[in-house]
């Protein structure tokens, strides 16, 4: 790397270099606030008569060079260049047709009079900005669209903010020479060509301008290719089509977060997000046009998640009360489930949707956690069976993983607790999918959407003198009130076209309305004379039994509750690795700890290859005896491996799901594990090793 002292006139303004961004790099970002800054400190350097240093830029000389120019393409900085490049458009325009600056702006700054048409323009930018930024820094005219973009509206900001120099006594040229002033370090990272490291120094960066979301430094890690021209096409076969899936493009985090929890069937924090997803494919090597290829595929079917659009309207009302439901913790699950049924099996795919709904409405109503990890216990369990191969993907066996849940917290409530909860008290917006679902298994024919639904509380939230005289007075209306408000018999489906207004309104009002609408169980309310408690208690006992009948169930537990020894809440710590009442499901590991020796992991799928990996130079024939004879394996016999069960590990990774290339031993370790089967699996190799007393695990 070297590091020079130098300005915008010398580096900018070289004629024989012109500017390149990589794919891998982010759109530009500038907002108004980071030009008016940059403005205002043009101004200032004027003022003080001293020049002002914007930062570092650093690049390396790519291999297009040759004799008539330097390719430079910028790892950092290009945001900054990209603002001073459209300063200085502003500049040109501001300049009189006769004057010699305004030719030299254009032949110096802005175009490369020696470049092929590739490089008409000195800096080339990435493909979603190039088409604005070259019509700004050739002076045509722009599109409505584009002009509605940041690259044109900054630029369209300097332009303003030019126009009040002569307010502040500073005259166009002299502001144009403070620019060319503007001090910077360029540092030339010497590296040839030698993109992973790029990648590597990339990451360091400490950038001035906008933090890169977990998608920026993904997208940066997969686009990273032995030339630009393969970025470019990375770029542009995949990761262009998944950007142009989302309106909102920090969908683009989630749904990668997603894709990397179907590989893991764990958990991803999102601080640790981009550190575990590059860890993970590093470690099992999986080609990164494979890896982008499979998230364009699946990102498809993301998108359909966030916007209930999948093309089959029984799956959008499915997903629309899943989306009801705050079921985003099961997205990596329907992905999966998605892609190995939607085009194969959509009858199946479709029951068992209509089961993870149902599981999803009991497990809302009755509160089994107020947080998201025995939920995620549930269905990671699911989800790592079916990526492992341990089950099919049918209705029955998901039925069944559901119904034996690792955790009573993640459980599949049955009928009693189910029609208690509904008979005490419901939320308003899972009391709309249960509804909704009732209705159309009632009638089979539902056609308001959704979404233009609302729940109104018959009996109302805040009681009217005429309510209160109307249930007996103040203390009878209060015991009822407290009781029944927001049970399910009080509770009603109408349109969005009803008017809140009414809620507070007489019952005699309300039962017209009541009347009125198009639901069958809304209806049926009005034809009670009265609504006083006997008549919610009678509608709360038939709500809550058809309730049991339409929404589908567990069936009877077969297996025991994976506990710990007493009833303590989990705390982070520090654990042995063989402490049988520690339950890990839910859980994230740190590190491994041995003999006082802290050695950090990324989640559980690095456990096994982690222990291999410290204990193979000192126990070497036993490791390989363990691969050899597949004496650690899983309990199914789905890869037709010829030592008999599922291995984890193997010298021909086809056996595997997801293989990390063990190179000590020249064999493959299984690392689609979710963490209580990696902590197993780990601790069948620490047995066999007869290590068992040195090994520690740092949980949180």
């Amino acid at each position: 790397m070297k590091a020079t002292d130098s300005k915008i006139r010398s580096f900018i303004g070289n004629s024989e270099r012109v500017f390149l961004i990589p794919p891998f790099q982010r759109n530009y970002t500038w907002s108004k606030e980071q030009c008016e800054e940059l403005f205002d400190d043009i101004i200032d350097s004027i003022k003080k008569q001293k020049s002002h240093y914007i930062g570092n830029i650093v690049y390396f000389v790519g291999k297009d060079s040759s004799a008539s120019f330097l390719q430079y393409i910028l790892v950092d900085g290009q945001q900054r260049i990209t603002s001073i490049l459209l300063l200085l458009s502003a500049i040109r325009n501001h300049l009189p047709e006769t004057d010699q600056d305004k030719m030299a702006i254009d032949k110096k700054y802005l175009t490369n009079e020696f470049g092929t048409e590739k490089y008409r323009v000195k800096l080339k930018q990435t493909e979603s900005d190039e088409i604005v930024f070259d019509k700004i820094l050739l002076g045509s005219e722009l599109t409505a669209e584009e002009q509605n973009t940041h690259l044109y509206r900054n630029f369209e900001y300097f332009n303003d903010r030019l126009n009040e120099l002569s307010e502040q006594n500073i005259d166009i040229k002299e502001f144009y020479n403070a620019v060319g002033d503007l001090d910077i370090v360029d540092l030339d990272l010497k590296i040839e060509d030698d993109l992973e490291s790029v990648q590597k120094i990339f990451e360091k960066i400490n950038s001035t301008g906008k933090p890169l979301s977990p998608a920026d430094l993904i997208r940066n890690y997969l686009l990273i290719a032995t030339t630009i021209e393969q970025q470019q096409q990375l770029y542009d076969n995949y990761w262009v089509k998944i950007e142009e899936l989302y309106n909102d493009k920090n969908n683009i985090s989630d749904f990668a977060k997603h894709y990397l929890i179907t590989k893991r069937s764990d958990w991803v924090e999102e601080n640790k997000m981009y550190s575990t997803f590059r860890s993970y494919f590093s470690n099992i090597g999986e080609d990164k046009e494979k890896i982008l290829s499979e998230m364009l595929k699946l990102s498809k079917y993301y998108n359909w998640f966030k916007n209930a659009d999948t093309g089959n309207m029984s799956l959008d009302v499915m997903i629309k009360e899943l989306n009801i439901l705050k079921s985003d913790d099961m997205y990596s699950l329907l992905l999966v489930l998605f892609d190995k049924l939607y085009d194969d099996n959509k009858s199946e795919l479709l029951n068992i949707i209509d089961l993870l709904v149902d599981f999803m409405i009991r497990y809302r109503i009755v509160g089994l956690s107020n947080g998201s990890t025995d939920l995620r216990s549930t269905l990671f369990n699911v989800l790592g069976k079916v990526t492992s191969g341990e089950i099919e993907p049918t209705y029955d066996t998901i039925k069944y993983e559901l119904s034996n849940s690792p955790s009573p917290n993640g459980r599949f409530p049955n009928d009693e607790e189910f029609k208690i909860a509904l008979q005490s008290k419901v939320n308003i917006s899972y009391a709309k999918a249960l509804l909704y679902k009732m209705e159309y298994k009632e009638t089979k024919n539902i056609f308001v959407d959704i979404s233009k639904i609302t729940i109104e509380h018959v009996l109302p939230q805040s009681l009217s003198k005429e309510w209160i005289e109307y249930l007996g007075g103040e203390e009878e209306s209060a015991k009822i009130h407290n009781t029944y408000l927001n049970c399910i018999g009080n509770l009603a489906m109408l349109s969005g076209s009803y008017n809140s207004s009414n809620s507070n309104k007489p019952w005699g009002y309300k039962k017209d309305i009541l009347n009125k609408a198009q639901f069958l169980f809304t209806q049926q309310v009005s034809f009670n004379q009265n609504w006083k408690e006997n008549e919610i208690k009678d509608r709360n006992l038939k709500l809550s039994n058809l309730a049991v009948k339409y929404i589908s169930g567990p069936l009877p537990r077969e297996k025991d509750y994976k506990t710990m020894e007493t009833m303590d809440d989990f705390v982070p710590g520090l654990y042995d690795i063989f402490n049988d009442s520690l339950y890990v499901t839910g859980t994230n590991i740190n590190s491994l700890i041995i003999n006082k020796n802290v050695y950090s992991l990324n989640g559980w799928f690095e456990l096994v290859y982690q222990v291999c990996n410290l204990f193979y130079d000192t126990h070497k024939d036993l490791i390989d005896d363990v691969v050899k004879n597949n004496k650690v394996h899983k309990s199914s016999s789905s890869r037709l491996y010829a030592l008999g069960k599922d291995p984890i590990f193997s010298y021909d990774k086809k056996y595997l799901v997801s293989p990390a290339y063990f190179e000590k031993g020249n064999f493959y370790i299984e690392t689609c594990l979710n963490a209580d089967r990696a902590r197993n699996y780990a601790r069948e190799l620490i047995k066999i090793l007869k290590i068992e007393d040195e090994i520690k695990i740092d949980l949180q």
